[in-house]
């Protein structure tokens, strides 16, 4: 009970971080508590090591887009006092920051996928799989908006997974032949 209610937890904290002034600490506090809930979840098998290789590569990637955010800034603001013209070198650097942001973003979502979709096959629970989906398809599509708000419904369906765990873990699957045989 408890692990489902850190997944719960943390699950919503990360659909929040798409809220721009907190998104780092909801995502970092989110991953922290569905990380409780996976370990727990999935003791024995190699689960966990998917999800902590998605999370700090998550973290990493986030960090690395604010800190750009904050350099861009701070070097326009710099560049009013200088005689050259520095729009180049801010443009290319922009770029090159963008494309490892999108990368390591990618890299993420496949881990979680991963981490999912075992979750997903261990415990008979379809909200897993798909939502690894939707993170694959939000992190290609995160050049776009749309690609943001896929993310963020995959992290919903990730709710929801947590939400049904208990009821799935705790229903007993019946074959069709055995409950033909007992009629």
């Amino acid at each position: 009970m408890k692990a489902k209610i850190y997944g719960i937890i943390g699950s919503a904290l990360i659909s929040l971080s798409i809220l721009p002034s907190l998104s780092v600490f909801f995502m970092i506090v989110g991953l922290f508590l569905v990380g409780i809930a996976v370990y727990l979840y999935s003791k024995e098998d190699n689960i966990f090591n998917y999800f902590l290789l998605a999370s700090v590569l998550s973290i990493v990637a986030s960090v690395l887009f604010y800190y750009k955010i904050f350099a861009v800034i701070f070097s326009f603001f710099m560049s009013v006092f200088s005689p050259q013209n520095p729009i180049i070198p801010i443009t290319t650097t922009i770029v090159i920051y963008f494309l490892v942001f999108y990368i390591l973003n990618i890299l993420s979502a496949i881990f979680f996928k991963k981490t999912f979709d075992a979750l997903g096959n261990k415990y008979n629970n379809p909200y897993f799989k798909y939502s690894g989906y939707f993170l694959v398809i939000g992190a290609f599509l995160n050049i776009f908006i749309i690609g943001l708000i896929i993310y963020t419904l995959g992290w919903v369906g990730i709710l929801l997974g947590f939400f049904t765990m208990e009821e799935i873990y705790n229903t007993e699957i019946i074959e069709p032949e055995l409950l033909e045989e007992k009629n």
